[in-house]
């Protein structure tokens, strides 16, 4: 008995060792086992047990250590020392405030944005907007939860990158999925409202509206500097930019007209009113499994080839979200031959390509097409994000870099600034 017992508590030991090295908690583990030893006085019918419990004691220290939630810090880009729960928190008139915590997440405050981190614990913090806007991107681990509350609305985060924008004087909330999905509960909101990649849901006492971003985004992004032109001279391609393996069509080779299709989850486009067995009625739920087998029934190929271009998009967000790429893919490439005014597909096959596929050089190649192709498009800054992170990541730091200046130039107080910033000046 005593024998497996001692390989029971060596083998835990080796499994919380490891994880505490991996940690970097060895010093205070290591510490806290000499207070405790200097404080126990052990009878001598008894130390056998101890010496025998020596490698389950260590484990079960560092287990404590690792399993027990340390509550998360922050701290404000330059500025020394960590940040402060409850205080006020500013965003200058001439640049974004950035918050880093150390799970890894980040929130920034746009200029003249007000916030506060109203409380830390050791799965996560609740953030409150008191005004303006939010850049949210919070690191997934395990039990994460995060809160936003803006008034009486409160968001329920697990791990995603989004906006959440509170204006004080008309008491209205907005938000923008980047990636991932939040949780919404509030005024105007008969019940928990779940938003996904690409949606916005605008929300007050009167109401709430929940689709994709509307034709109007483009017109207050209409000052903002362009991104410059990643095609590089007429005719040439620009050094910048790996040949592109996946299909591009001519179309999205060359600008497109600066437009936007206003997308909402549950409108039925082109293909008429929605029944009451409908997909789309399901995906509005965000039931994408159900959603997904229920178009699949109506004849996958038929759909792709006979929904409008609002509908076909949401079918391969459908897809994309139940985990089936193949089709996802499939329903964005027929969206983007049949309706080359839109703008989602190639983002969402650059979504595909770099959440999906981990083809980090395929990403970047589709995300710098929506930038040719959608320069001034609605997710024109998400993707001269995205594509400095596909860089990255595909180990092209020359490339990174020239996305990196380009997103700087164009977007100086975007949330990828802070990346942008670091891949510029290593």
């Amino acid at each position: 008995m005593n024998a497996e017992l001692e390989s029971v508590l060596a083998e835990v030991g080796r499994t919380v060792q490891a994880e505490a090295r991996r940690r970097q908690l060895v010093p205070e583990i290591q510490a806290r086992l000499a207070h405790l030893e200097s404080r126990r006085v052990r009878p001598r019918a008894l130390r056998w047990s101890f010496a025998l419990g020596g490698a389950g004691l260590c484990a079960a220290a560092a287990a404590i250590l690792i399993l027990r939630p340390h509550p998360l810090s922050f701290a404000i880009a330059g500025v020394a020392g960590s940040g402060q729960v409850g205080a006020s928190l500013v965003a200058p008139g001439a640049r974004p405030l950035e918050l880093h915590f150390s799970d890894g997440s980040a929130v920034t405050l746009p200029p003249r944005a007000e916030a506060h981190v109203d409380a830390l614990d050791g799965r996560g913090a609740t953030l409150a907007i008191e005004d303006g806007t939010l850049e949210v991107s919070v690191v997934h681990r395990a039990r994460t939860h995060w809160q936003v509350r803006a008034g009486s609305y409160r968001i329920q985060v697990t791990g995603t990158r989004f906006a959440a924008g509170w204006d004080r004087r008309s008491q209205s909330l907005t938000v923008d999925m980047h990636e991932g999905s939040v949780l919404v509960t509030g005024p105007g909101l008969r019940e928990p409202v779940r938003v996904v990649t690409g949606q916005r849901l605008q929300a007050n006492a009167g109401g709430a509206n929940l689709g994709f971003e509307a034709s109007h985004d483009i017109a207050a992004r209409e000052e903002m500097p362009p991104l410059p032109d990643l095609s590089g001279p007429e005719g040439a391609q620009a050094p910048t930019l790996a040949p592109v393996p996946i299909d591009l069509p001519a179309a999205e080779r060359t600008p497109a007209p600066a437009r936007a299709r206003h997308v909402e989850a549950m409108a039925a486009g082109h293909a008429g009113p929605p029944s009451a067995g409908d997909w789309r009625i399901q995906a509005g739920r965000a039931e994408y499994r159900e959603a997904l087998a229920a178009a699949v029934l109506e004849g996958w190929r038929a759909e792709c080839a006979r929904l409008g271009a609002d509908d076909l998009v949401l079918l391969g967000d459908v897809a994309r979200l139940a985990g089936d790429l193949n089709r996802a893919e499939e329903a964005y490439r027929s969206a983007r031959r049949r309706f080359p005014e839109a703008d989602r597909p190639t983002f969402a096959l650059g979504l595909i390509a770099f959440e999906g596929r981990h083809d980090y050089r395929a990403a970047g190649d589709w995300f710098a097409g929506y930038l040719r192709s959608f320069p001034r498009g609605p997710l024109a800054r998400e993707a001269a994000g995205r594509l400095i992170e596909s860089r990255l990541k595909a180990g092209d730091d020359g490339q990174a870099r020239e996305a990196a200046s380009s997103y700087l130039r164009a977007f100086p107080d975007g949330p990828h600034a802070a990346l942008a910033r670091r891949t510029v000046t290593p």
